[in-house]
């Protein structure tokens, strides 16, 4: 800039000087981002905000619906961080987690990879899971559920929650692969996760999973729990010991007996 050597008026010049074309198309949004932040910082503010379970509900609501407008794989995880917490009231907790769910198998296979990232590190994987269902076909998920619950099994999660709650969610799932997968569940360390896989293959025809029931009856000594609820499900399903008789019929509480047919009845009833 330059100023005119005259008494009066006072003119001001400019002086021309040479700008990068590139500048105007990139200058705007770089000095914007500089006030908005990175992609990855404005996840991980919004990851905060979602995982919130006091104050506002508004506030978690909108960081999740901004979380599910950038619609990035890193976007949609932290959205699904909204899973691992509760508030209160009840109500307001399903609410906000049924929002996402219809969000989510509305945007449909491009939620895929990170449900699965979620289902398989944290601990509460009931909601994500009923999402992937939402989206995949039943054969789809089979193949899917059966790839997570093949990596519990080599990684063991540190809670026994994800991989009780995935088993006991897949009734109605079914192929031979992911039955073999969650036989492999009957010799589990925790009792719970044993107890789900028994429930899954009870829901099998008798013939198929019968023997691998009482197999792990055979096994389980030091687990009563177990063992007790394997002989009401045998009752109430009217499945029959055969081919076991002689040692179960040995390792019956008082309070049970067998049939003739090798049936478990409760004594007196």
């Amino acid at each position: 800039m330059s100023v005119t050597n005259s008494p009066r008026p006072l003119y001001i010049t400019w002086e021309l000087c040479t700008v990068d074309p590139g500048f105007y198309r990139t200058a705007p949004m770089d000095l914007w981002s500089i006030f908005r932040g990175s992609p990855e910082k404005q996840i991980e503010r919004l990851r905060k905000k979602v995982k919130e379970p006091h104050g506002d509900a508004s506030v978690r609501q909108n960081a999740a619906a901004r979380l599910f407008e950038m619609g990035t794989e890193p976007a949609i995880r932290a959205l699904l961080d909204r899973y691992t917490i509760t508030v209160s009231p009840s109500v307001q907790d399903e609410l906000e987690k049924q929002d996402i769910y219809n969000w989510l198998v509305t945007l449909g296979r491009k939620a895929v990879p990170p449900l699965i990232d979620f289902i398989k590190t944290e601990r509460a994987v009931h909601w994500p899971a009923r999402i992937l269902q939402g989206i995949l076909d039943p054969e789809e998920q089979a193949a899917e559920f059966n790839r997570i619950l093949d990596f519990m099994w080599k990684n063991p999660p540190a809670s026994a929650i994800p991989k009780n709650q995935l088993i006991r969610m897949l009734d109605d799932v079914y192929s031979p692969q992911l039955d073999a997968t969650i036989r492999k569940f009957l010799d589990d360390d925790d009792d719970d996760a044993r107890l789900a896989a028994i429930h899954y293959l009870m829901g099998r025809p008798e013939e198929e999973a019968r023997e691998a029931i009482l197999e792990c009856y055979m096994e389980s000594q030091d687990r009563p729990r177990g063992r007790m609820r394997i002989l009401e499900l045998f009752m109430d399903t009217g499945w029959s010991v055969r081919g076991f008789r002689p040692a179960v019929e040995e390792s019956l509480p008082e309070s049970f007996s067998l049939t003739r047919e090798g049936k478990i009845r409760r004594v007196g009833s």
